[in-house]
């Protein structure tokens, strides 16, 4: 990667990590504008130290957040038809993440036992991966994509 937020990601760039699939432009912008838009529509909880929008089985014990919109079943359907993901989705977390905010290592797919999906909106990121055993870490940048492991 030649620069901090490049336009084109190459192949090289992604990292070999079984299970991980990277798909650049999986939204278009015109899409990403509709998601924006229907995402700031939605309360936002502010419990934590970023905004965040939760919606259906919740982790642990809690009880479950509001139905997934309207636009996240389509999302989810679309994954679901492409043949994505084996089960359909019934989990979706919005994260709001400013300048300099950021989210501890940590792992999503055990707890839920399937597909988790990354979608980033607005500013392009990168996502850190650790393999647990030999505790090498890997970098995942991502634009407009889905990242699924």
């Amino acid at each position: 990667m030649n620069e901090l937020f490049p336009i084109d990601v190459s192949p090289a760039d992604i990292p070999k990590i079984d299970g991980l699939f990277y798909v650049q432009e999986y939204v278009s912008r015109a899409e990403e504008n509709e998601l924006i838009a229907a995402i700031d529509r939605r309360p936002w909880d502010t419990s934590w130290q970023r905004r965040r929008q939760p919606y259906g089985v919740s982790y642990g014990n809690k009880s479950p957040g509001p139905a997934i919109p309207a636009w996240g079943r389509r999302l989810a359907l679309r994954l679901l038809d492409e043949k994505r993901t084996e089960k359909p989705f019934d989990q979706m977390l919005v994260n709001e993440y400013l300048p300099g905010q950021g989210i501890a290592m940590h792992r999503d797919y055990e707890p839920f036992d399937r597909t988790v999906v990354s979608l980033s909106l607005l500013t392009p990121c990168v996502m850190d991966f650790r393999h647990i055993a030999s505790r090498r870490r890997k970098g995942c940048f991502w634009s407009r994509v889905a990242c699924l492991f």
